[in-house]
């Protein structure tokens, strides 16, 4: 999932910001939710598991075993992660299914755990400016402006937990109020489930320039909500993810109130 602003953005051109839930006006019934409990998340081997088993710290593709970057080099990077990266994905909060029954419990806990899991290689991306494996986290389009000029220039971008991983989580069908929804913003949403996500406030996102200069980007002084539209995709080598192509929050248009009363 992009950064909660994510990412999006994360998200995301819309940046996470300050909630008021009255500024949800659809009238879109609100479902009966239940409670998803925590689901630790395991490791997930990727195909590059073995060839690159002695990559324990990022490092330069040209200094990696050959049968490792072969694997890396379709990505366009010129970094290859550490093996385990993905091995500290921590645990979703509780999450609320609000799918009325078209999905299970253990379905919606997979989201939560794919969608932190993508942050983890968002964060990654960015820190190590390999910014040709976001567009297998979500679309670029969504991605802040400040975020990709930082990467244009070279420098890197510095996620903290606060930017990318939620402390309130709920799931619902897009729908096609949904849809409608994402589509006056200008994006097509091809998958037909949406995450929303409470990300805490007191949180800043920095660049820092090729010369070592740090200089905030986003900075977040309130709790705020972030709509994520997308589904699954099992990746070869970043395992199985959310791959966001829709992301707003409640202070933007008129999205469904379910999702604004959800968190």
């Amino acid at each position: 999932m992009f950064v909660r602003s994510r990412r999006v953005r994360a998200g995301v051109a819309v940046a996470m910001s300050v909630i008021a839930l009255t500024s949800c006006g659809s009238s879109t019934p609100v479902h009966t939710a239940t409670a998803v409990p925590r689901t630790p998340v395991a490791a997930h081997p990727s195909a590059a598991s073995d060839p690159c088993a002695s990559v324990t710290t990022t490092t330069d593709i040209g200094q990696v075993p050959a049968a490792c970057a072969a694997l890396w080099a379709p990505y366009g990077l010129t970094k290859v992660p550490p093996v385990n990266l993905t091995d500290s994905t921590p645990a979703p909060p509780v999450v609320t299914n609000g799918t009325a029954g078209a999905a299970t419990d253990a379905v919606v806990a997979s989201w939560a755990v794919a969608s932190n899991r993508g942050s983890v290689w968002y964060r990654w991306s960015e820190a190590n400016d390999q910014p040709t494996l976001l567009a297998k986290i979500g679309r670029p389009s969504l991605l802040p402006p400040s975020e990709l000029q930082a990467l244009d220039a070279g420098g890197t971008v510095l996620q903290p937990d606060c930017a990318i991983f939620p402390e309130k989580e709920s799931a619902f069908e897009a729908g096609s109020d949904g849809v409608r929804y994402f589509s006056s913003f200008g994006q097509s949403v091809q998958g037909d489930t949406v995450l929303v996500a409470k990300f805490p406030g007191l949180c800043n996102v920095t660049a820092r320039t090729p010369d070592g200069q740090v200089r905030t980007i986003a900075s977040y002084g309130s709790a705020g909500v972030t709509f994520y539209a997308g589904h699954i995709v099992d990746d070869p080598l970043l395992g199985e993810i959310w791959f966001t192509d829709g992301a707003s929050n409640c202070q933007s248009g008129v999205p469904p109130t379910a999702w604004c009363t959800s968190t």
